[in-house]
């Protein structure tokens, strides 16, 4: 499943003496761009002598070819390599070098490879010694000789995965969660990778509940059970930690709180009735993926895992490996929470559910991100009118739409946070099933590049406007995006822009309670056909209820204000926004750090599934925070957090130890020591509360 907006839409087979140089030690293309072209005939073009395959690839692989290659470049991010003779798996996050052995490389997720330019896995079958190296959004598989190699690519026939259909009662939707885990790709420590997890099935309310064969199919055996009483509430929080372990889960009516076994493991874990169950089984959730991860990396043959494994946990990683699910779990909980809870890194995503029969369909989706269900709960605030009135008269602002009533969520543990319940929340996105679902829609689309659009509707906001244009096109230079700068539109005009195929509208003007203000009048989005338009950002007054009828009407998510926003302020925000967004940051991510620019930025929000980005992640999705200790001396905090992908490791900007994602890593630097750390990188900088680009802090410091 593809989890990035539009991805790139080209793979090359690279090799020959007379390849160019194409930057960073690696050989320019010889081969065929394929662009909605037959995966297969363009490889076997690429390749040498061609024949029937050699080794078996994935059972679901439709074709393959073998032929001799001392190069292939393929298109993904979410690469591994496995070890077929020992079964150990690799993500590649960094040059790796193979021994002599039989290896499979899986690229999951590759776009524009295919006929139907759907979503596709490539697998590549060789023998080493060979090399991978990750480079701008695909793995370069090098040999020292011209290869035999064995290529082979899956496609799924549609973009959506399978769908369940359950009654709307507590034990239709247990039905539902006990059969999420057929996303798992393996129920060993790798299923922590989220190369290891696709999408899980959907869920639709019926009148019965019917689970298709292949999705019991898939459903691992993991020999563990999830007792939960006969409540929405438990059953919603116990979801994430069900579906990650893969256990089956009953209703009983006869109990008050919730109950993890194992009769082959000899594990009986007791949880407390709510509201304690809620962190009880977050924590554990967060203990296990976190020892998985662990074993993970001893499996990739990691020394320091191994000590660390041995001596801080008392763990035999010879046992966990080689155990079932439910013997690795029994294991986990031997180690003492004491040793093991300063550990864990924060977790990426929480999000807060309202415990509705009909939220059940959201839960794939937030289970796809491995997000922590929590209970809605918060307090509510107060407008201040005063303060609201003071800025009307006293400042140019964006327009005057009506403020909706905002309530402040009492936040858990994460990073990033999810509002899936009544109510306008601050420090939280406001999502919904709606936008969760509206994603399928526009992953078949066939155009390979991104389209962008910006709207200025009013020319005293023209600063913000060229800035925001200039940083779009200035990335456009070298990705595959087209940008569209547009002014003073009439409403029938706006209306097409939204209404049309585009990626991410930028919007600056002004609105009010009748709409986004136009030349002509107020252009209301509950007027509009439908919405193509993915992603978008309202930079006007009171932006919240449209940004919320663009999701009912087809958006996936959006940027939108609560109140009057002051012009100077508004275009601050705009344009750290508009930078962050164009270097893979997510929605919501952006937006917290963009805010942090102005005095009111509570007042700007994101709605629908705020951890949608306009582009694939950073390889280094890092945030740089800095304070003086000394005259001399730097405290410097890196914080690595992607609410995509939980399980996967980074490379910090300073230092050379991958650390997973979640993890914040403080130490101190001299003040040149500093200086050339930000000089050879490129990540935002938090320094003196704002935000700066690592390169452009230089000179300051």
């Amino acid at each position: 499943m593809v989890r990035e907006s539009n991805t790139y839409a080209y793979m090359f087979i690279r090799g020959g003496p007379d390849a160019n140089d194409w930057g960073d030690g690696i050989d320019g293309p010889s081969g065929v761009e394929i662009d909605g072209r037959d995966i297969l005939v363009t490889i076997r073009d690429q390749l040498g002598p061609t024949s029937e395959p050699d080794w078996d690839l994935a059972p679901s692989v439709e074709r393959t070819c073998s032929g001799t290659a001392r190069r292939l470049v393929v298109p993904g991010r979410d690469v591994t390599v496995t070890d077929v003779e020992l079964g150990t798996q690799y993500p590649i996050n960094s040059p790796t070098e193979l021994p002599t052995g039989e290896f499979r490389l899986t690229s999951r997720g590759s776009r524009g490879i295919t006929e139907q330019n759907r979503p596709a896995t490539v697998h590549v079958r060789f023998d080493g010694p060979a090399s991978v190296k990750p480079n701008n959004g695909s793995a370069v598989l090098s040999f020292w000789e011209r290869t035999q190699v064995t290529v082979g690519h899956e496609t799924s026939g549609s973009s959506f995965p399978a769908q369940m259909t359950v009654e709307p009662t507590v034990r239709g939707v247990a039905s539902a969660v006990s059969h999420l885990s057929a996303a798992h790709h393996t129920t060993g420590p790798a299923r922590s990778h989220p190369g290891f997890r696709d999408h899980p099935p959907l869920v639709r309310i019926g009148e019965e509940t019917e689970i298709p064969s292949a999705v019991r199919e898939d459903t691992p055996d993991a020999g563990l059970a999830v007792h939960v009483p006969e409540s929405l509430d438990a059953l919603f929080v116990a979801a994430p930690l069900a579906y990650y372990l893969g256990a089956h889960v009953f209703v009983d009516d006869a109990r008050d709180a919730p109950r993890l076994t194992s009769p082959e493991a000899d594990v009986d874990y007791q949880f407390d009735p709510l509201p304690a169950f809620q962190h009880q089984c977050a924590q554990l959730l967060r203990r296990v993926f976190f020892l998985d991860c662990q074993v993970r990396r001893v499996a990739s043959c990691r020394d320091r895992a191994l000590r660390r494994l041995q001596s801080q946990f008392g763990l035999d990683p010879a046992a966990v490996q080689s155990g079932r699910p439910a013997e690795r779990l029994a294991h986990y909980l031997d180690v003492p929470p004491r040793e093991l809870d300063p550990e864990l890194p924060d977790w990426h995503l929480t999000t807060y559910v309202s415990p509705e029969p009909h939220h059940a369909r959201s839960l794939p989706y937030l289970l796809d991100r491995l997000s922590l269900v929590y209970l809605p709960q918060a307090s509510t605030l107060e407008r201040s009118d005063l303060l609201q009135s003071t800025l009307n008269d006293a400042y140019p602002v964006r327009g005057a739409a009506t403020p909706p009533d905002v309530v402040q969520p009492t936040l858990q543990a994460g990073h990033v946070h999810a509002w899936l319940a009544s109510g306008t929340p601050i420090d939280a996105f406001k999502t919904s099933t709606r936008a969760f679902e509206n994603q399928f829609q526009y992953q078949d689309r066939t155009n390979d590049r991104l389209r962008v659009s910006v709207v200025l509707n009013d020319d005293r906001m023209a600063d913000e406007h060229g800035t925001v244009s200039d940083i779009y096109r200035d990335r456009a230079a070298n990705l595959p995006i087209d940008v569209t700068v547009r002014e003073r539109l009439p409403r029938g005009d706006l209306a097409d822009v939204f209404e049309s195929a585009n990626d991410f509208v930028h919007y600056i003007g002004h609105c009010d309670d009748e709409g986004l203000r136009c030349p002509d009048g107020n252009l209301d989005v509950a007027d509009l056909s439908t919405s193509r338009t993915q992603m978008f950002f309202l930079n006007a007054c009171g932006s919240y209820e449209q940004g919320l009828e663009l999701v009912e009407q087809g958006s996936v998510t959006g940027a939108v204000t609560f109140r009057t926003v002051l012009d100077g302020q508004a275009a601050r925000v705009g344009t750290a926004f508009a930078r962050l967004l164009v270097h893979g940051f997510s929605f919501e991510r952006a937006l917290s750090l963009a805010r942090r620019r102005i005095l009111m930025g509570k007042d700007y929000a994101v709605v629908g599934d705020g951890t949608y980005a306009l582009l694939p992640s950073p390889k280094q999705p890092a945030v740089v925070w800095i304070r003086e200790a000394s005259d001399d001396e730097f405290v410097v905090r890196c914080e690595v957090v992607n609410a995509r992908s939980n399980g996967a490791r980074y490379r910090l900007p300073f230092g050379e130890t991958p650390v997973l994602n979640g993890s914040t890593t403080e130490f101190r630097l001299s003040r040149e020591e500093l200086a050339t750390a930000l000089t050879e990188t490129s990540v935002p900088v938090v320094y003196d509360d704002d935000v700066h680009w690592s390169g452009e802090l230089v000179d300051r410091l």
